[in-house]
């Protein structure tokens, strides 16, 4: 009994220890920074290694949201969105404001 309480124990302790090292998010941002900057050749294992940890995070994403990334997929080729207008910006502005702020300012 209290070798199983010990044993849940620890298990419960190296859970926490790995859940706090986030070796995944450490993974995943070490292979998002090697894309920056010179790409690494095909020919050297960062390169692999880097492939390997960016497909995995791709997958999982997938698996995790295959709805999103269904929509996604069959979007990746449209046009951007087109623009709205632009702010018109009157020219008197400041005018404008000084007679309102000494309308407020008489009442």
């Amino acid at each position: 009994m209290i070798l199983n309480l010990l044993y849940a124990a620890v298990l419960l302790a190296a859970g926490f220890a790995l859940g706090r090292a986030r070796l995944g998010h450490r993974a995943s941002d070490w292979a998002h920074w090697q894309t920056t900057g010179t790409p690494p050749d095909r020919r050297t294992a960062r390169w692999w290694a880097v492939f390997a940890v960016l497909s995995a995070e791709n997958l999982a994403w997938i698996v995790a949201h295959p709805v999103q990334a269904r929509h996604a997929w069959r979007h990746r080729n449209d046009p951007p969105p087109p623009r709205g207008p632009a702010p018109k910006i009157d020219p008197n502005w400041a005018e404008n404001r000084r007679a309102r702020l000494t309308e407020e300012g008489q009442q």
